[in-house]
């Protein structure tokens, strides 16, 4: 089931047919009736006991099969995960915990398989796509999901003017004609999508994060936090403190579609369809507890039902350091994004014998980071500047990529910009290579054509001829964020030796999206998506303008999709043709070749514009776990596309005796 061959990663693989033709059911193990299945002995006890029903009916009719990578595991045992700061989410469980959408990644990232979802058909226009829901499929809470909980979460939600006054905005949804896409219910278990437009990437859509919402909000639960419903919902908003009205209970008890994941970190009593479910929240201390959904409706090639892990415990720590001790203490099993100044200490504890091992984490990224500077500024002479070609590209030549790639990356990587890297079929040699030598006389060149005069003290002054000062804004509690206040450091000195005075704003998450939200950034350092297979065309951020983490226009995408609660600013014409050239001829091309070719083409449109500043090109990167963990594979590509490490699928994980 797993390819280890990195070669073969790329998206060449996937057959474009998957798009266009009907795909079939895998074959079931055994009808339920047949009681062919196994469960964990601890379920299996509460089964004696007569507090829950048999295997056989807690699972669909035909239960999705996961092929363990290495073998078959066995059941019990805790997982103890470690993550930074308050949010177990973001710190690294949702990854674990969550993300199970109707369709999910192939281990080797060539396409999707049937997941909630056991087989869809498709127009040949790529604008209806069917649904067959998987029947007998349940929520935590023993209630059958089925299409009535897709509608509600369209009808009720999404289209519902109280609960989504800005109209129906979803990163699933495309833009264009998303006031005229129809779902269609075809029976309990058949959902037709219809869209207005061509929408060809879809299925590659649903697999990600911007599919989470449609398997999301379990109507059964949900409906008595919604004024439709419930007539009496007052009575619950009085009873709930921070919510003024029935919509802001609603978003609160729904985990959305507000978006703040810890939600469902929050209430052990919404129902989910994940491996494992809140047993005890964080709260106020350092440890949440979570334990296995007796519904989980997946089982192994020898239907035992999955997840092989009984518990979960999630321990926060205030710093990665604390954490980085306790996982070589042998006091945890599994982090995410482990420090790359951190990779020494790891190698170095296998090598002396203590009880961890190690994967290649393959990042699909196109650079480690991407530097943005806001055309929107709020200080309308910076946001001029900073929309000058030639100041972002003497910005660039400033930067000494290969002391910052010595220095923070440990010597793991090459310069490069923003941009697909080399295997994928988009790649683009100028956005890939230009202006990325470090020569300070060429970035005084170019710094000169914008902001040529000088003060007394030796930095420049803008056009108005007041001292020029960039407020540099960046996010220092991220968990996979940890180094980008040091690279800033660094970035801040090689901009000072040519005259750019540059302030570090360093502030916590919840800050900098407030930031973000107001259009108050001026400039900014973040992720680098986009660089293996195809991922560009899923994820185009730092290529085509108006994505919500395209922070060089920062108020671009609150415009392009109607954010109430950001500031908009409406996209210059020659960006909204670009949107609409990739909105039109990428997203709704029906073969992959046909994506490619016009992506190919919006590429050398973001070369030619330079959007974003690169650093270096990921290096090998690793992913450090305790070595009783099994069913680890021994690389995997790890991106935000493909769900972190929810394409290792962490219900097949186990832990040895």
């Amino acid at each position: 089931m797993f390819n280890r061959t990195l070669g073969k990663f790329g998206f060449l693989a996937v057959v474009v047919a998957m798009l266009v033709t009907a795909v079939g059911p895998m074959a079931p193990l055994a009808s339920a009736q047949d009681s062919m299945y196994n469960e964990s002995p601890m379920l299996a006890e509460l089964v004696a006991a007569g507090e829950l029903p048999p295997v056989a009916e807690r699972l669909p009719e035909n239960p999705a099969v996961v092929e363990p990578f290495n073998e078959v595991g066995s059941y019990g045992g805790d997982l103890r995960f470690g993550f930074v700061g308050s949010n177990p989410g973001w710190g690294g469980m949702w990854y674990t915990v969550g993300w199970e959408n109707l369709v999910i990644w192939k281990p080797d990232f060539s396409g999707v398989d049937p997941n909630i979802a056991e087989s869809w058909e498709v127009s040949d226009d790529v604008k209806e796509y069917t649904f067959h829901l998987r029947k007998g499929l349940k929520w935590s809470d023993g209630v059958e999901f089925t299409a009535d909980d897709i509608v509600f979460y369209i009808e009720d939600l999404l289209f519902n003017t109280e609960v989504s006054p800005g109209g129906p905005a979803a990163d699933w949804l495309p833009n264009e004609g998303r006031d005229d896409f129809v779902l269609e219910k075809i029976d309990d278990y058949t959902v037709k999508f219809i869209f207005a437009i061509p929408n060809g990437t879809f299925l590659y859509t649903l697999a990600q994060w911007n599919g989470r919402h449609l398997t999301f909000f379990p109507k059964h639960y949900l409906m008595q936090f919604h004024a439709d419903y419930n007539e009496n919902v007052d009575e619950l908003v009085a009873q709930e403190d921070g919510v003024e009205d029935w919509v802001g209970l609603l978003n609160k008890k729904a985990s959305g579609p507000t978006d703040d994941t810890n939600n469902f970190f929050l209430y052990p009593e919404r129902p989910l369809l994940f491996p494992w479910v809140v047993d005890q929240p964080l709260g106020g201390g350092t440890t949440i507890t979570m334990k296995r959904n007796p519904y989980y409706w997946k089982v192994d090639s020898e239907g035992n039902q999955l997840p092989y892990i009984d518990t979960i415990t999630g321990y926060s720590y205030q710093d990665s350091e604390g954490r980085t001790l306790a996982m070589l203490n042998g006091d945890l099993d599994y982090i995410k994004d482990p420090s790359g100044d951190d990779r020494i200490l790891f190698y170095d504890a296998v090598d002396e014998g203590k009880p961890l091992a190690i994967s290649a984490a393959i990042s699909d990224g196109g650079v480690n980071n991407t530097i943005h500077f806001n055309r929107n500024a709020h200080d309308t002479v910076k946001g001029e500047v900073f929309a000058d070609k030639n100041f972002r590209i003497g910005m660039s030549y400033a930067i000494n990529r290969e002391e910052l790639i010595e220095i923070v990356h440990s010597g793991q990587g090459v310069p490069a910009q923003a941009s697909p890297i080399e295997s994928s079929p988009l790649y683009n040699e100028q956005l890939a290579t230009q202006y990325i030598e470090y020569d300070v006389d060429k970035a005084n060149e170019y710094l000169d054509m914008v902001i040529p005069e000088k003060g007394g003290d030796g930095y420049r002054l803008g056009p108005d001829g007041e001292p020029f000062e960039i407020i540099f804004t960046v996010s220092n509690n991220l968990s996979y964020g940890t180094n980008w206040v040091q690279i800033t450091e660094l970035l801040i000195g090689y901009w000072d030796a040519v005259g750019v005075k540059v302030i570090l704003n360093s502030v916590a998450d919840d800050v900098y999206k407030e930031i973000r939200d107001n259009n108050e950034m001026e400039a900014t350092i973040y992720t680098g998506e986009g660089g293996a297979g195809i991922t560009a065309i899923l994820d185009p951020r730092y290529y085509v303008p108006g994505e919500l983490f395209g922070m060089y226009g920062n108020g671009w995408q609150a415009w392009r999709v109607g954010a109430e609660q950001a500031e908009q600013v409406e996209m210059p014409q020659q960006y909204q043709d670009m949107r609409a050239k990739y909105e039109v001829e990428v997203l709704g091309a029906p073969t992959q070749e046909a994506q490619i070719a016009a992506m190919q083409e919006i590429l050398k449109m973001a070369a030619d514009e330079f959007f974003t500043i690169g650093t270096a090109r990921p290096g090998r990167g690793y992913q450090v776990y305790h070595s009783r963990l099994g069913n680890q594979p021994d690389e995997w590509i790890a991106g935000w596309i493909e769900g972190v490490q929810k394409i290792t699928y962490p219900e097949q994980w186990y832990i040895k005796e």
